[in-house]
């Protein structure tokens, strides 16, 4: 079975087209975006070619640091955005530079992910955001298995209530989910403690 990391790699021109066109969630992020202090620290993942999300955090002040799974896609992102520190890494694989942020965003990886991956992840973003800091991914609110339209691969999503959960466990507050013009879910939530045990 192919992977999505591999997908985006063997068909990064054409996803880069399509997504530079797109203006679905721009409007979202960029009030998500536009809540955080000026300068904010923020790592986005699965950044792709940085149009228009990572434009959009840009834009609102924020100092940027991108990950991405595609060698293609992150050469066309540095050539877009020389300054941004970038890293060609998966998600669960990733060393996120060493350091920690106020802020992370997952736009479009999460259900991608199997289960137990889609909570290692989760784990991962709790290590690397610190006290107060906020998060923002996509994911469905329904639970259950799809074939993604555009990748053809098979998507996971644990449902809101295993997500709110999740996030709770790690020390976060769920603050409230939003949905894009292209019907995509968004979940906000914000690190307020340690780990639960």
């Amino acid at each position: 079975m192919i992977d999505v990391g591999r997908f985006y790699e063997m068909q990064a021109l054409k996803y880069l087209d399509d997504r530079d066109q797109s203006r679905v969630g721009v409007e979202l992020v960029e009030r998500w975006a536009r809540s955080l202090p000026f300068g904010t620290p923020v790592v986005e993942i699965a950044c792709g070619g940085g149009y228009p999300i990572t434009q959009v955090l840009v834009e609102a002040g924020l100092a940027v640091w991108a990950i991405d799974t595609s060698p293609t896609l992150l050469r066309q992102f540095r050539l877009r955005f020389p300054t941004i520190p970038t890293q060609c890494a998966s998600a669960l694989e990733s060393n996120y530079f060493g350091r920690t942020f106020e802020a992370v965003l997952s736009i479009g990886l999460v259900s991608f992910l199997r289960e137990d991956e889609q909570l290692a992840l989760l784990h991962r973003i709790s290590e690397i955001l610190e006290p107060r800091g906020r998060f923002l991914f996509t994911a469905p609110v329904e639970t259950g298995t799809w074939q993604d339209v555009t990748t053809g691969l098979e998507c996971w999503s644990l449902g809101r209530i295993a997500y709110t959960r999740a996030l709770q466990h790690l020390g976060f507050r769920m603050i409230r989910t939003h949905v894009d013009e292209g019907e995509n879910n968004y979940y906000e939530a914000e690190k307020i403690g340690g780990p639960v045990w």
